[in-house]
């Protein structure tokens, strides 16, 4: 049998589990030009623990022990359910991009009871990659952050995402209506990638408030200044722009706003611990 070189330019994101009383978020990462599990080699794969793939670019294959066989096109959700034996992947000479999360605990098996992680469904369709990746992306805290932020506060943060994703197969541009006060400041905040700063004035009153309340309220919600959200989003939106290829580090920062590409390096190398550059390279391999 001739030996099967895997070419896959993987990025771990989480290095270690995140474990709270909710349930865990084990590992994450993204994987480039990869050929997934099982369909090249005719070999399935039975863990204990729940996984999610989210399909990037690409098209393959799913089929389990449960006799469930069906097409993955690109921005398909696919959800492997801890003892089932799987093999989801693309056909020899194919290549997909994924990002995944490997889970467990007590709050994914409720979401299974209900019926939300459903092993009848582990395939669904999730259109909007760009969206998804940036709001996947978001889950995990920088690096600086990453011993503040609660696990607890993490693992709800991934079952939100997870339940928006496998809810409803509405457009990822027309999410729900929001009536929240916080969520309509954030949807406001991230409406205008160029914002600047002086604007967030003009969002404070379209809340009904002075930029201080406004910015007093945000803070004490949150835990940071809207200031520092609108640029936390706006480096989260460049992540899945440098991810896409499409663009120059020097056209995402014009495109974002930022008043040259040095400044929004010294901002993403900030959050994320590593230049654009490296970044682009871990994620796209160059």
């Amino acid at each position: 049998m001739a030996t099967i070189i895997d070419h896959t330019i993987k990025t771990r994101l989480l290095l270690r589990p995140v474990r709270s009383p909710l349930g865990s978020v084990l590992l994450a990462g993204i994987n480039k030009e990869g050929t997934g599990v099982g369909i090249a080699t005719n070999r399935t794969r039975n863990r204990g623990i729940y996984s999610l793939n989210y399909i990037l670019n690409g098209n393959g294959l799913y089929r389990d022990a449960n006799g469930i066989a069906c097409a993955v096109p690109a921005e398909s959700a696919v959800i492997f359910f801890p003892h089932i034996a799987h093999a989801c992947g693309t056909v020899p000479g194919q290549f997909w991009d994924e990002f995944w999360f490997e889970f467990e605990g007590p709050v994914f098996d409720l979401m299974r009871r209900g019926g939300l992680l459903n092993p009848k469904r582990p395939v669904q369709p999730a259109l909007g990659r760009d969206y998804w990746f940036r709001r996947m992306f978001a889950i995990i805290p920088p690096v600086h952050l990453r011993h503040k932020t609660p696990a607890d506060s993490i693992v709800a943060h991934f079952v939100a995402v997870l339940t928006d994703m496998l809810s409803a197969h509405r457009s990822p541009a027309e999410p729900v209506k929001q009536t929240d006060w916080l969520d309509q400041a954030c949807r406001l905040l991230t409406e205008d990638e160029k914002m600047a700063a002086s604007s967030l004035g003009a969002v404070a009153r379209r809340l009904g408030c002075s930029y201080g309340q406004f910015r007093k309220r945000f803070r004490i919600e949150m835990g940071f200044s809207p200031g520092q959200f609108r640029m936390d989003a706006r480096i989260d939106r460049s992540a899945a722009l440098l991810h896409q290829g499409q663009h120059s580090i020097k056209e995402i920062a014009q495109q974002l706003g930022f008043c040259d590409e040095f400044y929004f390096s010294r901002c993403f190398k900030r959050r994320f611990g590593q230049a654009p550059k490296l970044f682009r390279r871990s994620v796209r391999g160059h």
